[in-house]
């Protein structure tokens, strides 16, 4: 069966936006934070606001997790070890002689 209309070849690619400088990039990444968090009927004072807070509560999240995660992954491991090994030692010997063969280098 043949279709009675055929459209036309497009002349250019309109499937996605293309960025060909960084202002173009960057008003887009701008366009979708707006879309994305429904800040785009706010007032200018208002988005300034909420751009703030946003900063300020990732650089507090991130700072939070780079400050716990250590201890977290150390405790891990101590617990790890206990439920495979049933002792907590023989990490603790596996971690000195490690430790002992960085020191040799």
């Amino acid at each position: 069966m043949t279709r009675p209309f055929k459209p036309p070849p497009l002349a250019r690619d309109t499937t996605g936006f293309r960025c060909n400088s960084l202002s173009a990039y960057a008003w887009k990444q701008w366009t979708m934070f707006e879309a994305t968090f429904a800040i785009c009927g706010l007032e200018p004072w208002e988005k300034l606001v909420f751009v703030i807070v946003m900063s300020l509560l990732t650089f507090l999240f991130f700072t939070g997790l780079s400050r716990v995660i250590p201890n977290q992954l150390i405790s891990l491991l101590h617990r790890t070890a206990y439920y495979l090994w049933g002792d907590e030692r023989v990490l603790n010997h596996w971690m000195d002689h490690a430790a002992a063969s960085v020191r040799e280098l």
